[in-house]
């Protein structure tokens, strides 16, 4: 195991500038996760902990030593890809053998028997050891491409998206298998991902990237309970937060710019000024539908979209578009009137010019 620390490293590519001043560091067998959507600049990050891309600025510290221009081999990191890049004309033991017998490796046949055992039991692949790619489901290449991995006992563990081109039911089986590698291995690992639900399962503590720059980095449920940024509240949840531009009037309450609804903040009041213009943000699972004439927002239903488990409602008030998870026993159909309970612990303001937390 290792620890990890990244040191405001920069990054272009031609005129594009993939990692802008980033800084984070991974404790001694933590569970490290990056999140971000496309073009955040994750597997960017990634390449240059493991040596694929050096960083123009910054620093690399991999047990405290300086690897920031230290060739791939040097490092003692195993990466696992998205596309599972096995061989194909080896089987599935060969290929988890393959980088034990490495001229670097120096493994005797019993270790590499053993460690090879190991890994595909802890993985659920001990019975498919003889077989050949090709004779393998999406899931089970998958297994036997973090087994290669693991089988090598490095330093540190570094993830690309391992399980993003999976299926819903896979990546729930996977997200699962890699919850219970997690808790036998206590590895250093950092896990790269657009997924917030795998941030959330998986990660002990996240960083956010969002076009190069870290907005949080934080505790799972911290950036989750209180996002820094309008773009992070983005990231987390399902439904995605919403978002409605407005004002703080003089009685410190939040008016949208349409004058659609109006909310009393004053609980809320800490960095809220008369006359400054803000981003109220509420998630869809933290409002509640009301009957007409009661609520903070009235209008009418615009659409039911029935999730087996729960509905989700959108409600139309003048030109805003209200999501609401409600239970499946709350009958409501489009056209219907009705009104939202917006508590005000739930709502999250940001500023409109920087989309920081306030």
């Amino acid at each position: 195991m290792a620890t990890l620390e990244i040191d405001r490293i920069s990054k272009s590519f031609d005129s594009v500038q993939a990692l802008k001043n980033v800084s984070f560091d991974c404790k001694n067998g933590e569970f490290l996760v990056i999140v971000g959507p496309s073009g955040a600049g994750k597997t960017t990050t990634l390449n240059c902990i493991a040596g694929v891309e050096y960083p123009e600025m910054g620093t690399v510290y991999l047990d405290g030593q300086d690897v920031t221009m230290a060739p791939p081999q040097d490092r003692d990191v195993a990466m696992v890809f998205e596309t599972y890049a096995l061989y194909p004309q080896f089987s599935v033991r060969d290929n988890l053998i393959f980088p034990l017998r490495s001229p670097r490796s120096r493994h005797s046949e019993s270790d590499i028997q053993e460690r090879v055992q190991r890994v595909s039991e802890l993985l659920s692949i001990d019975m498919l050891l003889e077989r050949l790619p090709r004779q393998l489901s999406q899931g089970q290449r998958q297994r036997v491409s973090l087994g290669r991995a693991l089988v090598r006992d490095p330093k540190i563990f570094l993830f690309d998206e391992p399980i993003s081109h999976l299926d819903a039911k896979l990546r729930n089986s996977m997200r699962r298998e890699l919850k219970r590698m997690r808790a036998s291995l206590s590895q250093t690992t950092v896990y790269v991902t657009h997924d917030y639900l795998e941030a959330l399962s998986l990660g002990d503590r996240v960083v956010v990237l969002f076009q190069g720059e870290v907005l949080q980095f934080d505790q799972t449920q911290m950036v989750y309970n209180r996002p820094a940024a309008v773009e992070v509240g983005l990231l987390f949840g399902d439904p995605p937060m919403m978002f409605f531009q407005g004002k703080i009037d003089d009685q410190s309450h939040f008016v949208c710019e349409d004058e659609s609804f109006m909310i009393d903040a004053r609980d809320n009041a800490v960095g809220l000024a008369p006359g400054q213009e803000v981003i109220l943000g509420l998630r869809p699972t933290d409002v509640r539908l009301a009957p007409p004439g009661s609520g903070q927002v009235q209008g009418e239903i615009y659409s039911v979209q029935n999730q087996f488990d729960r509905e989700l409602v959108t409600l139309k008030a003048k030109e805003q578009l209200f999501d609401i998870v409600a239970p499946v026993s709350y009958a409501v159909t489009e056209g219907d009137k009705a009104g939202i309970i917006i508590p005000v612990e739930v709502c999250y303001f940001f500023d409109k010019t920087t989309h920081r937390a306030i």
